[in-house]
């Protein structure tokens, strides 16, 4: 069996781990940890012109049969991207801040344990979100959302001095943001109006600084989880954003729950999108799930994004995965 190893090399200090560990050590660790089970993996590099999409569709044409990403959620989503459609399967060793797609598919923190869950575990098929052609594994958002990312992302980033830079840029653009009318259609019915501060669309439970704004968000249901923000004034939308970031979801007046396959969004004036953080325009926009579209490997217990599914399970790959250029 073959299997490709994507690491990137910039990655390795985790805020969720026991032990912080510079990069070098953390490929070290990688490696070790997969060595123990018999996967001896091609190694890559992500670099800044390819943060790993390129570099996994060139080990899905050359038929490797796992690809391993080690890193942050943007490396995992970038190999992931280059995975979607294919025969090959993505292994996922966290190394980032919040690893919110190994928390919603239940995959261990710490290299060891990620490492015998990929070994250990079984495969499983996951849907992709799409938005105006681009693929999203976690959420997609319009309107507010999407305008505080950036500031967001410097909330995330380490030091005191970003921190501070995000929370004054977050309050700016909170304050001038101005909602408008927005005119959704679920599955080709007929549109309809909402006054609307924002719209989410997940494909995952879990996003942002580990936000579940739903219950019940599943990645093998083939459906997208719409969430509408209707009539919500900012100190609602503060209020509710508090909740939801302490886990407790209790104050959610206006909000609007769906469950579709396909949306169409138009807003009277263009509204900011953005699709797992990353800034993709402004409206309209047509967001549609791609169901079972990646093979990744997770343990063989419940998580938290996936049905409990006794037949997968018996279809899943060999419980012991042995590598090498076979």
């Amino acid at each position: 069996m073959r299997a490709v190893l994507i690491i990137n090399p910039t990655s390795g200090i985790s805020t969720v781990t026991d032990k912080p560990m510079s990069p070098e050590e953390t490929e070290s660790a990688i490696l070790t940890g997969l060595r123990t089970y018999g996967i001896e993996p091609e190694l890559y590099h992500t670099t800044p012109e390819d943060t790993g999409q390129g570099l996994a569709t060139r080990a899905a044409a050359a038929h490797a049969e796992l690809v391993i990403a080690a890193g942050g959620d943007g490396t995992i989503h970038a190999v992931a991207s280059g995975l979607i459609g294919t025969q090959s399967t993505m292994g996922i060793i966290p190394t980032g801040t919040m690893n919110n797609l190994a928390h919603s598919l239940n995959i261990p923190d710490t290299i060891p344990a990620a490492c015998i869950a990929m070994a250990t575990g079984e495969t499983r098929l996951i849907d992709v979100g799409k938005i105006n052609e681009h693929f999203f594994l976690e959420v997609a958002g319009i309107g507010l959302e999407a305008a505080l990312f950036p500031a967001a992302e410097e909330v995330k980033s380490p030091g005191l001095l970003s921190t501070l830079h995000g929370v004054i840029s977050g309050v700016r653009t909170l304050l001038s943001f101005k909602p408008t009318r927005l005119r959704i259609s679920f599955d080709e019915r007929q549109r309809r109006p909402y006054e609307a501060i924002q719209v989410t669309i997940c494909n995952a439970p879990f996003y942002g600084i580990h936000f579940q704004v739903a219950s019940n968000v599943l990645m093998d249901d083939g459906l997208l989880d719409v969430i509408i923000y209707r009539n919500f004034s900012k100190l609602e939308y503060i209020r509710h954003a508090i909740s939801i970031s302490q886990g407790r979801r209790l104050y959610q007046p206006k909000i609007r729950h769906r469950r579709a396959k396909l949306l169409h969004i138009n807003a009277d004036q263009a509204m900011e999108i953005h699709a797992d953080g990353e800034p993709l325009g402004y409206t309209p926009a047509k967001i549609t799930i791609v169901p079972a579209a990646l093979h990744v490997r997770v343990p063989g217990v419940s998580a938290p994004g996936l049905h409990h599914d006794e037949k997968a399970a018996a279809k899943s790959m060999p419980a012991q995965i042995s590598s090498g250029n076979q």
